[in-house]
Protein backbone atom coordinates (compact mmCIF):
# COMPACT_ATOMS: atom_id res chain seq x y z
CA UNK A 1 0.00 0.00 0.00
CA UNK A 2 1.64 3.74 -0.44
CA UNK A 3 2.23 5.99 1.93
CA UNK A 4 0.32 8.29 3.24
CA UNK A 5 0.42 11.94 1.33
CA UNK A 6 1.38 14.23 4.37
CA UNK A 7 0.02 18.08 3.71
CA UNK A 8 0.71 21.50 5.08
CA UNK A 9 -1.95 23.72 5.13
CA UNK A 10 -0.88 26.95 4.69
CA UNK A 11 -3.67 29.46 6.07
CA UNK A 12 -4.22 32.40 8.01
CA UNK A 13 -7.91 32.15 8.36
CA UNK A 14 -8.41 29.38 11.51
CA UNK A 15 -11.58 28.39 10.03
CA UNK A 16 -11.04 27.48 6.42
CA UNK A 17 -7.91 25.84 8.24
CA UNK A 18 -9.78 23.85 10.19
CA UNK A 19 -11.99 23.00 6.91
CA UNK A 20 -9.13 21.97 4.68
CA UNK A 21 -8.26 20.16 7.45
CA UNK A 22 -11.83 18.11 7.50
CA UNK A 23 -11.82 17.80 3.62
CA UNK A 24 -7.98 16.66 3.75
CA UNK A 25 -8.92 13.99 6.67
CA UNK A 26 -11.98 12.46 4.26
CA UNK A 27 -10.25 12.01 1.58
CA UNK A 28 -7.89 8.31 1.87
CA UNK A 29 -4.59 8.15 1.85
CA UNK A 30 -3.48 11.82 3.12
CA UNK A 31 -3.01 12.95 6.48
CA UNK A 32 -2.41 16.73 7.60
CA UNK A 33 0.96 17.30 9.01
CA UNK A 34 0.87 21.08 10.09
CA UNK A 35 -1.02 23.88 9.84
CA UNK A 36 0.64 27.68 9.58
CA UNK A 37 -1.08 30.83 9.07
CA UNK A 38 1.80 32.57 6.96
CA UNK A 39 4.60 32.04 4.23
CA UNK A 40 7.43 32.83 6.98
CA UNK A 41 6.08 30.22 8.74
CA UNK A 42 5.85 27.53 5.94
CA UNK A 43 9.40 28.12 4.98
CA UNK A 44 10.44 27.74 8.39
CA UNK A 45 8.18 24.12 8.61
CA UNK A 46 9.46 22.70 5.23
CA UNK A 47 13.11 23.09 6.55
CA UNK A 48 12.22 20.99 9.41
CA UNK A 49 9.47 19.03 7.99
CA UNK A 50 9.99 18.47 4.55
CA UNK A 51 6.50 17.23 3.37
CA UNK A 52 4.74 15.75 -0.27
CA UNK A 53 1.83 18.52 -0.48
CA UNK A 54 1.04 22.50 0.58
CA UNK A 55 -2.03 23.53 0.44
CA UNK A 56 -1.57 27.42 -0.18
CA UNK A 57 -3.45 29.90 0.22
CA UNK A 58 -2.86 33.65 -1.83
CA UNK A 59 -3.43 36.22 0.70
CA UNK A 60 -0.83 36.11 3.76
CA UNK A 61 0.74 38.36 6.01
CA UNK A 62 3.54 39.10 5.09
CA UNK A 63 4.69 37.04 2.10
CA UNK A 64 1.85 36.34 0.03
CA UNK A 65 1.36 32.66 -1.45
CA UNK A 66 2.91 33.92 -5.07
CA UNK A 67 5.99 34.97 -3.54
CA UNK A 68 5.95 31.63 -0.65
CA UNK A 69 5.99 29.17 -3.91
CA UNK A 70 8.39 30.97 -5.76
CA UNK A 71 10.98 30.73 -2.09
CA UNK A 72 9.84 26.96 -1.84
CA UNK A 73 10.94 26.44 -5.57
CA UNK A 74 14.23 28.47 -4.64
CA UNK A 75 14.83 25.77 -1.88
CA UNK A 76 14.99 23.08 -4.54
CA UNK A 77 11.68 21.84 -2.93
CA UNK A 78 9.70 19.17 -5.45
CA UNK A 79 6.79 19.47 -2.83
CA UNK A 80 3.49 19.87 -4.84
CA UNK A 81 1.46 22.79 -4.39
CA UNK A 82 -2.39 23.30 -4.67
CA UNK A 83 -3.32 26.67 -4.29
CA UNK A 84 -7.05 27.05 -2.47
CA UNK A 85 -7.75 30.84 -2.96
CA UNK A 86 -10.59 33.86 -3.26
CA UNK A 87 -8.38 35.49 -6.16
CA UNK A 88 -9.37 35.30 -9.61
CA UNK A 89 -6.97 37.87 -10.93
CA UNK A 90 -5.71 35.91 -13.84
CA UNK A 91 -2.23 37.70 -13.09
CA UNK A 92 -1.66 36.08 -9.82
CA UNK A 93 -2.94 32.50 -11.51
CA UNK A 94 -0.33 32.50 -14.02
CA UNK A 95 2.24 33.73 -11.88
CA UNK A 96 1.18 30.96 -9.75
CA UNK A 97 1.14 28.15 -12.40
CA UNK A 98 4.38 29.03 -14.13
CA UNK A 99 5.76 28.92 -10.60
CA UNK A 100 5.24 25.08 -10.75
CA UNK A 101 1.62 24.96 -8.71
CA UNK A 102 -0.11 21.25 -10.04
CA UNK A 103 -3.52 23.21 -9.55
CA UNK A 104 -5.55 26.23 -8.86
CA UNK A 105 -9.01 25.90 -6.68
CA UNK A 106 -10.98 29.05 -6.57
CA UNK A 107 -12.84 29.75 -3.00
CA UNK A 108 -15.98 28.73 -2.42
CA UNK A 109 -15.11 25.74 -3.43
CA UNK A 110 -17.09 22.29 -3.34
CA UNK A 111 -15.77 19.27 -1.93
CA UNK A 112 -15.37 17.28 -4.96
CA UNK A 113 -13.56 19.78 -6.72
CA UNK A 114 -11.11 19.60 -3.59
CA UNK A 115 -11.23 15.96 -3.71
CA UNK A 116 -10.63 15.75 -7.38
CA UNK A 117 -7.46 17.55 -7.10
CA UNK A 118 -5.71 15.80 -4.09
CA UNK A 119 -6.89 12.18 -5.80
CA UNK A 120 -5.38 13.86 -9.25
CA UNK A 121 -2.22 14.55 -7.29
CA UNK A 122 -2.19 11.22 -5.62
CA UNK A 123 -2.56 9.17 -8.73
CA UNK A 124 0.59 10.72 -10.05
CA UNK A 125 2.56 11.11 -7.22
CA UNK A 126 2.28 7.61 -6.32
CA UNK A 127 2.97 6.41 -9.78
CA UNK A 128 5.95 8.66 -10.35
CA UNK A 129 7.31 7.02 -6.67
CA UNK A 130 6.70 3.46 -7.45
CA UNK A 131 9.85 2.47 -8.06
CA UNK A 132 9.53 2.05 -11.92
CA UNK A 133 12.37 4.07 -14.26
CA UNK A 134 10.32 5.24 -17.22
CA UNK A 135 6.24 5.75 -17.98
CA UNK A 136 5.22 6.06 -21.30
CA UNK A 137 3.17 8.38 -23.23
CA UNK A 138 -0.10 6.83 -23.18
CA UNK A 139 0.02 6.33 -19.51
CA UNK A 140 1.32 9.58 -18.36
CA UNK A 141 -1.34 11.43 -20.54
CA UNK A 142 -3.88 9.70 -18.72
CA UNK A 143 -2.39 10.64 -15.23
CA UNK A 144 -2.00 14.67 -16.31
CA UNK A 145 -5.28 14.36 -17.95
CA UNK A 146 -7.91 13.13 -15.27
CA UNK A 147 -7.70 15.99 -13.54
CA UNK A 148 -9.75 17.89 -15.77
CA UNK A 149 -11.94 15.38 -16.53
CA UNK A 150 -12.99 14.87 -12.83
CA UNK A 151 -13.33 18.21 -12.21
CA UNK A 152 -15.41 18.74 -15.59
CA UNK A 153 -17.80 16.47 -14.38
CA UNK A 154 -17.66 17.22 -10.16
CA UNK A 155 -17.46 21.05 -10.55
CA UNK A 156 -20.81 20.99 -10.31
CA UNK A 157 -23.42 21.01 -7.70
CA UNK A 158 -25.69 18.26 -7.62
CA UNK A 159 -28.70 18.45 -9.84
CA UNK A 160 -27.20 20.39 -12.59
CA UNK A 161 -26.41 19.13 -16.01
CA UNK A 162 -23.14 20.13 -18.36
CA UNK A 163 -25.32 20.13 -21.48
CA UNK A 164 -28.10 22.30 -19.98
CA UNK A 165 -25.58 24.45 -18.53
CA UNK A 166 -23.67 25.15 -21.64
CA UNK A 167 -27.20 25.49 -23.34
CA UNK A 168 -27.71 28.25 -20.85
CA UNK A 169 -24.30 30.01 -21.17
CA UNK A 170 -24.58 30.29 -25.21
CA UNK A 171 -28.62 31.95 -24.66
CA UNK A 172 -26.65 34.09 -22.52
CA UNK A 173 -23.56 34.78 -25.03
CA UNK A 174 -26.22 35.62 -27.75
CA UNK A 175 -28.72 37.72 -26.26
CA UNK A 176 -28.72 41.54 -26.91
CA UNK A 177 -29.28 42.11 -23.57
CA UNK A 178 -29.73 40.60 -19.47
CA UNK A 179 -32.12 38.17 -19.54
CA UNK A 180 -34.89 36.94 -16.93
CA UNK A 181 -35.12 33.73 -15.56
CA UNK A 182 -38.43 33.60 -17.34
CA UNK A 183 -37.29 34.35 -20.47
CA UNK A 184 -34.02 31.83 -20.03
CA UNK A 185 -36.84 28.79 -19.06
CA UNK A 186 -39.28 29.59 -22.11
CA UNK A 187 -36.47 29.87 -24.57
CA UNK A 188 -34.40 26.66 -23.66
CA UNK A 189 -38.13 24.98 -22.45
CA UNK A 190 -37.14 24.53 -18.77
CA UNK A 191 -38.80 25.39 -15.49
CA UNK A 192 -38.54 28.60 -14.31
CA UNK A 193 -36.73 27.55 -11.00
CA UNK A 194 -34.41 24.94 -12.97
CA UNK A 195 -33.42 28.10 -15.07
CA UNK A 196 -32.74 30.45 -12.15
CA UNK A 197 -30.75 27.70 -10.63
CA UNK A 198 -28.22 27.53 -13.34
CA UNK A 199 -28.35 31.61 -13.76
CA UNK A 200 -27.79 31.28 -9.99
CA UNK A 201 -25.17 28.73 -9.93
CA UNK A 202 -23.10 31.02 -13.22
CA UNK A 203 -23.00 34.36 -10.92
CA UNK A 204 -21.91 32.43 -8.32
CA UNK A 205 -19.18 30.80 -10.55
CA UNK A 206 -18.29 34.48 -11.42
CA UNK A 207 -19.45 33.91 -15.21
CA UNK A 208 -22.83 35.89 -15.04
CA UNK A 209 -23.12 38.75 -13.88
CA UNK A 210 -26.65 40.00 -12.07
CA UNK A 211 -28.87 43.30 -12.86
CA UNK A 212 -31.62 44.31 -10.67
CA UNK A 213 -34.38 46.47 -13.25
CA UNK A 214 -36.66 47.94 -11.34
CA UNK A 215 -40.72 48.51 -12.09
CA UNK A 216 -42.69 51.06 -11.13
CA UNK A 217 -44.39 48.69 -8.45
CA UNK A 218 -44.01 45.35 -7.54
CA UNK A 219 -40.43 43.60 -7.04
CA UNK A 220 -37.31 44.47 -9.22
CA UNK A 221 -36.63 41.68 -12.13
CA UNK A 222 -33.41 39.87 -12.05
CA UNK A 223 -31.42 40.27 -15.16
CA UNK A 224 -28.43 37.68 -15.85
CA UNK A 225 -25.66 38.64 -18.44
CA UNK A 226 -22.11 36.55 -19.52
CA UNK A 227 -19.51 38.15 -18.57
CA UNK A 228 -17.36 39.51 -21.35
Amino acid sequence: MPEAIDVLIVEDDPMVAAIHRQFIGAVPGFIVAGVVSSGKDALEFLQRHPVRLVILDVFLPGMDGVATLQKIREMNRTVGVIVVSASRDTNTINAVLKAGAFDYVIKPFVFERIQTSLRSFQQLENRLNRGADQIDQKELDKLLQVQQKDTAANDLPKGLNPQTLQQVKNLLGHAASPLSSVETAQALKISRITARRYLEYLVAAGEATLELEYQKVGRPTNRYALRK
